[in-house]
């Protein structure tokens, strides 16, 4: 007697034992369970109304050119237990461990880990999970891992909820070549604990719909041994389909690229992120620009190497709040705005680390008079060379108003083309203190 499937009926409660999935599927009706006792090499295809168990341990892992787990027609199921899903087609082109492709499915997946291997490309080929559209989804698991690219791809729901330890993506000897981790275009709720990318993508990419995210570690880690190409972004925010929204809560996001790569890049929608570290080695900590609503970045320290943050918004003001913020000149300052931002620097002491010439806290380019609106509010600025570094900079002869609530430096700064304004009359030099003890 085969054992590896069985079917209970929930109509009489008797168990049915076949040799494959697709038999009890066959013979499943409405509210029946499919359960799985040993590892299997078949595809799951989902039925609409029949939940699935696997039980702990087993491996689901189908070799053929089709997913392991998919719904081929609208499936609204629950797949529980234990198991391990993966896919290990060895095709030219590569296939999730789980698709969900229809806009009435409601899925809801609970496993042990899901292992795939995908494409060595910068493409979302062979994504451990893709969500190509649903009505909701939900994913809990210990572990999600793809050799090469995407983990998570959410592209058209808005009603997801995954609840995940870790996510990786590449490995020493196969680094992900540039494709995005976790890729989300779509309304819902993500709870990670670890999310790496080990290569040259982005650890999350958000491109639409309202995304509330608690991500405790976030970490894109260069390979071992290996020639560093260009690199994205840690954490990307870009409009896709629609301004995506994003509420994010961290610990820490931090690229270790060398060559380059962001830790946070922003270019449209509206985003809130609070948490403790941002820190990058070659790239900026902080990218905001382009077509940006509105973004409030709270973090104890906001940390780059070479370089810096860099502000290009026209909106509603960018917040940036902080106890430090540390940078270099590679971007002409820790802090560079563009002509015509609009921008708010909160509770932070701002240290350019160079000791060259050029060592700059804030820079401000050329532009007329009130090109941009600046507010700065008790803030500490240390340049690296008090001789011919600045504390603030602007590059132009044009003077420009600052909105002053507090601003302490270890250099005075040029009252020409720099008024600090709150008020009006004598009130303009409102808490402004020079000192060499500044450090």
């Amino acid at each position: 007697m085969a054992t590896e499937v069985s079917l209970r009926k929930i109509s009489s409660g008797l168990v049915t034992f076949y040799s494959t999935y697709a038999d009890a599927s066959d013979n499943a009706e409405d509210y029946d369970v499919i359960s799985i006792y040993a590892d299997l090499d078949e595809a799951i295809i989902l039925k609409n109304l029949v939940d699935i168990y696997i039980e702990p341990g087993t491996i689901i892992n189908y070799s053929g050119a089709e997913p392991t787990i998919y719904d081929k027609d609208v499936a609204v199921c629950n797949i529980m237990g234990g198991g391990i899903i993966k896919n290990s087609y060895s095709g030219t082109y590569k296939v999730e461990c789980i698709a969900v492709y229809n806009s009435e499915s409601s899925v809801n997946i609970e496993c042990l880990s899901i292992e795939g291997t995908g494409d060595n490309s910068s493409s979302v080929g062979g994504a451990c999970v893709n969500v190509e559209a649903a009505e909701r989804f939900s994913l809990k698991c210990k572990s999600i891992s793809n050799n090469y690219n995407t983990a998570i791809i959410i592209a058209d729901c808005n009603d997801y909820f995954i609840n995940i330890q870790e996510v990786e993506s590449g490995k020493p000897n196969t680094p992900n070549a540039g494709a995005p981790v976790i890729s989300i275009d779509g309304s819902g709720s993500v709870y990670i604990n670890s999310l790496t990318c080990t290569g040259y993508g982005s650890c999350l990419k958000h491109s639409g719909g309202n995304l509330a995210a608690t991500i405790y570690n976030i970490n894109t880690l260069l390979p071992a041994n290996e020639t560093p190409p260009t690199a994205e972004p840690a954490v990307m925010v870009e409009e896709g389909n629609s301004p995506p929204e994003l509420v994010l809560y961290f610990n820490e996001i931090k690229n270790y690229n060398s060559n380059d790569g962001d830790a946070v890049k922003v270019t449209g929608g509206n985003s809130t992120l609070i948490g403790n570290n941002i820190y990058c080695v070659n790239g900026l900590s902080l990218n905001l620009i382009d077509n940006i609503q509105s973004a409030y970045i709270k973090s104890d320290n906001i940390i780059s190497l070479t370089k810096g943050i860099n502000i290009d918004n026209e909106n509603d003001p960018i917040v940036i709040e902080a106890n430090y913020i540390e940078g270099s000149n590679g971007n002409d300052g820790v802090v560079r705005s563009a002509t015509g931002s609009n921008y708010v620097l909160r509770n932070a002491k701002i240290k350019n680390i160079s000791s060259a010439s050029n060592s700059v806290c804030i820079f401000i380019p050329s532009g007329s008079q009130n090109d941009q609106s600046i507010e700065i509010e008790n803030l500490i600025l240390v340049t690296g060379n008090t001789t011919n570094g600045d504390t603030i900079n602007r590059d132009t002869t044009n003077t420009i108003d600052i909105k002053n609530l507090g601003l302490f430096v270890n250099k005075g700064i040029n009252r020409e083309r720099i008024i600090l304004k709150i008020g009006t009359g004598t009130e303009d030099n409102f808490k402004y203190i020079v000192s060499t003890d500044i450090i």
